[in-house]
């Protein structure tokens, strides 16, 4: 029977993960689950116990997703997840009442579901606040006890720093004469607080969690700090919506501004997908939306499934961040000589993007991350467009350090002809002169240009501006875009544009507009008095110009370049047997029908 459960596990969690359970022996299985074990407690441990958590939701889940996961393809030693422990603090207060934590529906069929079985209590529907879960507790209409949420059932005591927050009520506005408990969120108002305060932490979240961890708060932060209320323990109320209206006429009117009541599903989606996540000016960190029974007889009716509510379930916006492992680690090389480290990845979506390389920008990068192959990490988008590196959340034992390529073998100066350990520095070269930074030729594709190096059709840089119509047509192209290729290499360029394409080392694009006003053609560069005619340039600057442009291929492709300029004579640098082999490709320009020979 226990067999069949897991088998039913398995097949539950297969959909969310899409691959089958690892090829581990028993050894090895253990080891792996046992460091996963260990990493989702030290998360438990820094959330629940020190309010400083270093992972989002999102990402916790996943690893507490991944851990289920493992536990259920090798249920032998699969283990219960064990509650977090009482906080190691001794000022630690017990919880009138336990605080447990919402069920994530993973899908709309589980919202419908959850509807279903609430269906004749009325609907509640509140925004899911990114702050920090506490308790508060009122006798005689005086605050008397405040603590954070902890382990569910012990908590820091933290009544030192709440009666520091203007925007929380110490004295209620009423003569309540019996005990008032609440359990709520504290969290930043990101419509009062300074953006040089939030500035300085990772989110708003993390600006609550680090003031409360600090003896003396500082008033400047904690005066924009609100509270919302989210349960009333043992309210006399028969609903939430009485409960909600009941709090703000005491001072707590927060809750009933953003609380909607509804029966249907479509309304739900709608605060959801339309009302919350469309915010643009949010006063709280939100990451979702909360649905909850109204009727206290239901709630009553549901009870609790452990530390979780049956009658409340939260429902997320859709991810900002997912995860993933790394596959392989490849490292790319610039036309400048710089290595940058790619990160091959299981394909994910995120924001309808399928997602299967990230950049890493450098390898002290790549060493400082201390990334390896099978480690898992979180991915989330950069201005909800580009995929970038978010953290890495678990180091398996079987993960492969990369070996890390010579840095030193690859400068501006290297790699101007093809050689060995030179094609990816090389194809960057050419990429870049034929692309939009460079000449802006008519595209062709990277996949063809790195056929070309590896087949040696291209050897020199010049290369690529010399090929014959037959090399151009075995490349796949029609006689329509070679001659438009061919077209583009003879169409005029400006003088800063042909000395942006020679990438020049440490030329930008202002270097280029001054040298292009220093000389009158692209030989200019060439003459040993540019120094003296461009001295705000810089010597070292043009110490390495001249090194650089004084070399045979690129001193060749600025002649060739120099040479297509419409009605200038020109001069040719190369050898008479080279001349020969222009010719011979003038001859093949003549054959191609409907192509014109633009040089010779």
């Amino acid at each position: 029977m226990k067999k069949i459960i897991s088998l039913l596990w398995i097949a539950f969690l297969l959909p969310a993960w899409a691959d089958d359970c690892p090829q581990w022996d028993q050894g090895e299985a253990t080891e792996q689950i046992s460091r996963l074990s260990d990493e989702v407690a030290y998360h438990d441990d820094l959330y629940f116990n020190q309010n400083n958590p270093i992972i989002s939701d999102g990402e916790y889940d996943a690893l507490v997703a991944r851990l289920k996961y493992w536990q259920a393809c090798f249920p032998s030693i699969a283990t219960e997840k064990s509650l977090p422990q009482a906080p190691h603090n001794k000022y630690t207060i017990h919880h009138q009442a336990p605080m447990g934590s919402l069920k994530k529906a993973q899908s709309e069929e589980e919202v419908k579901s959850f509807l279903q079985q609430i269906s004749g209590s009325g609907v509640l529907v509140q925004p899911k606040i990114d702050g920090v879960a506490v308790e508060l507790v009122y006798k005689n209409g005086l605050l008397i006890q405040a603590s954070t949420r902890g382990n569910g059932e012990v908590g820091v005591d933290i009544l030192h720093h709440i009666r520091q927050m203007p925007l929380i009520p110490e004295t209620l506005s009423n003569d309540e004469k019996n005990q008032l408990v609440l359990h709520g969120e504290l969290f930043a108002r990101l419509d009062i607080i300074s953006p040089s305060i939030l500035e300085q932490y990772a989110s708003a979240r993390h600006l609550v969690a680090g003031q409360l961890n600090r003896s003396d708060p500082e008033a400047e932060a904690v005066k924009a700090f609100d509270f919302f209320p989210w349960q009333w323990v043992n309210s006399p109320f028969n609903s939430g919506l009485q409960s909600i209206t009941a709090l703000a006429g005491i001072g707590f009117p927060l809750t009933l501004e953003h609380t909607h009541r509804t029966t249907s599903y479509p309304e739900i989606k709608h605060h959801l997908v339309e009302h919350y996540a469309a915010l643009k000016k949010p006063i709280f960190l939100m990451d979702g939306i909360v649905i909850k029974a109204d009727s206290k007889t239901f709630k009553k009716q549901l009870g609790w499934t452990g530390n979780t509510p049956a009658w409340a379930i939260a429902w997320k916006f859709p991810p900002a961040t997912t995860t993933s492992a790394v596959q392989a680690i490849e490292f790319t090389i610039g036309r400048t000589g710089n290595i940058t480290p790619v990160i091959h990845i299981e394909p994910v979506t995120l924001k309808n993007r399928t997602i299967s390389t990230l950049s890493l920008g450098s390898i002290q990068n790549l060493e400082k991350k201390g990334l390896a192959v099978g480690d898992r990490i979180s991915i989330k988008l950069k201005g909800n467009a580009i995929p970038v590196f978010g953290k890495v959340l678990f180091r398996p034992a079987n993960r492969v350090i990369p070996e890390l390529p010579d840095t030193s073998r690859y400068t501006p100066f290297t790699c101007l002809t093809i050689a060995p350990g030179c094609e990816k520095q090389f194809v960057a070269r050419l990429i870049w002169l034929t692309g939009k930074q460079g000449l802006d030729l008519a595209a062709i594709s990277k996949p063809v240009i790195h056929q070309w190096v590896q087949t040696g059709t291209i050897q020199t840089l010049v290369d690529i501006l010399q090929l014959t119509p037959h090399s151009l047509q075995l490349a796949g192209m029609y006689p329509q875009e070679i001659q438009q290729y061919l077209e583009s290499i003879r169409r005029p360029k400006s003088l800063e544009q042909q000395i942006r394409a020679l990438s020049i080392p440490d030329i930008g694009k202002s270097n280029a507009r001054k040298l292009a006003g220093c000389i009158t053609d692209l030989r200019g560069l060439l003459s040993r008095q540019i120094s003296d005619k461009c001295p705000t340039i810089g010597s070292k600057r043009m110490e390495d110009l001249q090194d650089y442009v004084n070399r045979k291929e690129v001193r060749e492709l600025i002649e060739f370049l120099d040479g297509l300029v419409v009605g200038k004579p020109g001069k040719s640098t190369v050898s008479p047997q080279e001349s020969r082999s222009h010719a011979l490709r003038g001859n093949a320009y003549r054959s191609w029908p409907n192509v014109q020979p633009l040089f010779l």
